[in-house]
């Protein structure tokens, strides 16, 4: 199977990234980013398989998954950081595991320090020792695509790999859901003062079970971040939001059921509360992308999402990614145990 490479220089990645601000010019720049986008899937395939060849070894149930960025996502940080170049953008290509244990997590950072890859590792980001303001915890590790030829087209394309708990990917799929259903935008650091609060609370309690580095500016003492918690709880009627944006998203729908695929495209319709997934074939990852680009045009402007992502199998998609399906179950039955 022929993966794409790069076709443009970092300037007009560049230019392109400025472009896309620019309504006259949009059209031309989303062209260029979406080749700029399917040329990382090579290194990140690479980088995934590690990843998930890692994970298992040191946790059979752990899950991990891979996701080009979305075309949203790209615009919305170019927004936000206007000296930022596309170029520059270091999570393009993602992937993620997600284990069950902080030991674990550990350990298979541990693993990737002590018996590094060939691709160079640019920074850690570990936001579990340092923890966000807002609650947000996790280990990022940015590496720059080293390929085993020096002229390899894709050396030096940027790949970020998350390494996270259940109970850390339970948080954030939390407040994708609420953002995913609501205005808020929590995970862009926007949103009312109240929802903010809750998960910074419920992020500090998290980080308290865990035993890691507390959250910034919120209470110490356990009895203070529990009734405060409590409280929110009661006044946002998280629990029962939460439950209702699970029940409405009912309708699951794709083609050739019982069959796993390697690529799935989504669509999240939060009105309708509705999640299509369309599975692909791996040699069939061309009509995927051209499946996603026509759907990143067609909800352009509505809260709908499209998204194409790699995982082992439909139910491995569910667990990756149950934000997508507002499957909040885990982290209800850890704030019930939290906040009864």
């Amino acid at each position: 199977m022929a993966y794409e490479k790069p076709t443009h220089s970092l300037n007009q990645i560049d230019r392109a990234g400025k472009a896309i601000l620019e309504p006259f010019d949009a059209a031309a720049g989303i062209q260029v980013l979406n080749s700029w986008r399917v040329a990382h899937r090579y290194p990140l395939n690479a980088l995934h398989m590690t990843l998930r060849n890692r994970s298992i070894r040191i946790d059979g149930n752990a899950v991990t998954a891979q996701r080009l960025k979305r075309l949203e996502s790209v615009v919305r940080k170019l927004y936000r950081q206007p000296t930022l170049q596309m170029s520059q953008m270091q999570d393009i290509g993602g992937c993620r595991a997600v284990l069950s244990t902080m030991n674990r997590v550990n350990m298979l950072r541990f693993m990737y320090e002590t018996n590094p890859l060939r691709h160079k590792l640019a920074r850690t980001r570990d936001y579990i020792s340092n923890p966000k303001e807002d609650g947000y915890r996790s280990v990022h590790l940015i590496y720059r695509f080293v390929g085993k030829a020096t002229s390899s087209p894709w050396n030096k394309l940027w790949i970020e790999i998350q390494l996270r708990t259940s109970l850390q990917h339970a948080w954030a799929t939390a407040v994708e859901t609420v953002d995913a259903f609501t205005s808020e935008n929590l995970k862009f650091g926007s949103g009312s003062d109240d929802w903010k609060r809750f998960f910074q609370l419920i992020g500090a309690l998290h980080a308290r079970t865990e035993k890691t580095a507390p959250i910034p500016n919120v209470p110490t003492a356990y009895d203070a971040l529990a009734r405060e918690a409590k409280l929110l709880e009661r006044k946002l009627g998280v629990i029962h939001r939460l439950e209702q944006y699970a029940h409405i998203t009912q309708q699951i729908t794709r083609k050739k059921r019982g069959v796993n695929f390697d690529w799935y495209v989504m669509q999240i319709l939060p009105d309708s509360g509705r999640v299509i997934v369309r599975g692909f074939p791996l040699q069939a990852f061309d009509q995927a992308q051209e499946s996603l680009i026509l759907l990143e045009a067609k909800f352009k402007g509505t809260r709908n999402q499209a998204v194409l992502v790699a995982t082992a199998s439909l139910n491995e998609l569910r667990r990756a990614y149950p934000n997508y399906f507002a499957d909040t179950k885990f982290f209800i039955e850890v704030l019930r145990s939290l906040v009864r």
